[in-house]
């Protein structure tokens, strides 16, 4: 009834934009107007949301929280009560130590890696983790990768429940990026990253008491030079979910890293899972595994599908009530193509959603043949659903849409409800500066709020709109090169 409830009051939210005359695209009503928008913030800045640090919204007692990267960088967090259909927030977290002053209008400045993950521990304090890149070289020796910049930074709420206040837990390792936590059902917390910049270790660190401390890091996949070539490195980009029962899922995709003449390059994808209870790694065949996991060893162990002279991409993995994986990755220019473990092989990769670019987006496996993905794709985003194992797809109802305007999503909102699945980034093409509208998608479209609420910038925008600084057109092009090429920050 109270999922009933809130997604009538969604569909009445959206009803009322229209009313304002909202656009779809986040368009301000007329000056004056006592209405919604359909955003519930426009500070996000650069990139500030992926689907690779994840998660960075959860469900919690019907309250949805959401950690976003902010002005400068900066982790901020909102949240959504459905019940009171209220929102809070923003409120900024804490402090980014890559990020620049004043917020640069040049998109390949930001360095977008320090996005924040978050999850709510089994007493409702709410953890953040972000602002690495690798961790700077003054931070002391990495003994698992090489430098890069900034620092990992862990922080929680100063209260359950509460995002107005926080404090930082200095107990986990500064020397990380791309950071993923998973919470099993005993309330046992992981945390996931890349152990420095690229030629680094994928390690995991552990806690048993909601995240007040942490065990040392486990190395999982290990980078090296490659005998033929030491100018190349073994690297990995990794995402991590949690699996059936006390288990935890790994798919990643190779990337091989060169010293000199270094490129995006990334290719193939990857399997494996953990067994908590002893800690131990296999296969999807249940092959154990020896820790870390070698190129070598992943090639002839733990290969989804080789993508040849193709390049490939993260993506996500969720499993079946039977814990068998359902994967995608994201090939060639950024089309996502999906894959299943049958029991004895891998199904071969199939295409989602045609042949457009800078695909992303997330999935609810339903069964074992029924899987239904929240998907990104030229200028929306909208649901996709097999019901025969991923042979074939079709397009269900779109969430958000606009004609020039692109959505960056997150992975899927922890314990999410059709009340809030997803959220979304709009990138507009017309602006000239690198603030972000966000967005929280239920199955009634953009959860909606009042304007004053949802505009937060201020000053700061309109005098950025009136005197921009000049974009370094040798970086613009640049960045527009790795886009279209399929690359994004990472």
């Amino acid at each position: 009834m109270k999922g009933t409830r809130a997604r009538m009051m969604t569909r009445l939210a959206s009803i009322l934009l229209l009313l304002c005359g909202i656009s779809s695209a986040g368009t301000s009503a007329a000056p004056g107007a006592a209405c919604s928008v359909d955003y519930f913030t426009d500070n996000g800045f650069a990139n500030p949301v992926s689907t690779l640090q994840h998660p960075c919204a959860e469900h919690y007692k019907d309250v949805t929280y959401i950690a976003y990267q902010g002005p400068h960088e900066d982790p901020y967090v909102c949240a959504y009560d459905h019940a009171a259909q209220k929102w809070s927030g923003p409120v900024k977290a804490g402090e980014n130590p890559m990020g620049k002053t004043p917020d640069p209008v040049d998109p390949k400045e930001p360095d977008n890696h320090g996005r924040p993950a978050m999850i709510v521990d089994g007493n409702g304090y709410i953890h953040l983790i972000f602002g690495g890149h690798g961790g700077k070289y003054t931070l002391g020796k990495n003994l698992l990768g090489t430098p890069g910049n900034g620092r990992q930074t862990h922080i929680v709420s100063k209260n359950p429940e509460d995002i107005s206040s926080w404090e930082v837990l200095d107990n986990v390792d500064p020397f990380g990026t791309y950071s993923q936590f998973v919470k099993m059902d005993d309330g046992d917390i992981y945390l996931f990253y890349r152990h420095g910049s690229h030629r680094s270790d994928w390690v995991y660190q552990k806690s048993t008491d909601n995240g007040r401390t942490f065990a040392s890091p486990v190395s999982l996949l290990k980078h090296k030079a490659q005998e033929s070539d030491r100018n190349i490195h073994d690297a990995w980009y990794a995402w991590f979910d949690k699996g059936k029962g006390d288990t935890i899922t790994a798919s990643y995709v190779y990337h091989p890293c060169r010293i000199l003449g270094h490129t995006k390059e990334r290719y193939n994808g990857y399997f494996m899972k953990m067994n908590c209870g002893d800690d131990s790694w296999e296969n999807a065949a249940g092959k154990a595994l020896a820790l870390p996991v070698t190129k070598e060893s992943a090639d002839e162990n733990t290969l989804v599908f080789n993508s040849g002279s193709e390049r490939s991409n993260h993506g996500t993995c969720h499993v079946d009530a039977d814990g068998n994986p359902h994967l995608i990755f994201r090939m060639g220019k950024g089309q996502v193509r999906y894959s299943r473990w049958l029991g004895s092989a891998w199904q071969a990769p199939v295409v989602v959603a045609g042949d457009s670019k800078s695909q992303d987006g997330d999935m609810v496996v339903e069964s074992s043949k029924v899987v239904r993905m929240l998907l990104s794709s030229a200028g929306e985003v909208c649901w996709w659903k097999t019901s025969d194992g991923g042979l074939t797809w079709a397009k269900g109802s779109c969430l958000i849409s606009a004609p020039n305007a692109g959505y960056v999503p997150t992975a899927l909102v922890r314990n999410g409800t059709p009340d809030g699945w997803m959220v979304v980034s709009e990138h507009n093409n017309a602006q000239n500066h690198l603030y972000r509208k966000l967005f929280l998608l239920g199955d009634g479209g953009p959860v909606g709020r009042a304007e004053e609420g949802a505009s937060n910038l201020g000053d700061r925008l309109k005098d950025l709109e009136a005197n921009p600084p000049a974009p370094k057109p040798d970086k613009v092009e640049k960045k527009k090169r790795n886009k279209s090429a399929g690359d994004g920050d990472e």
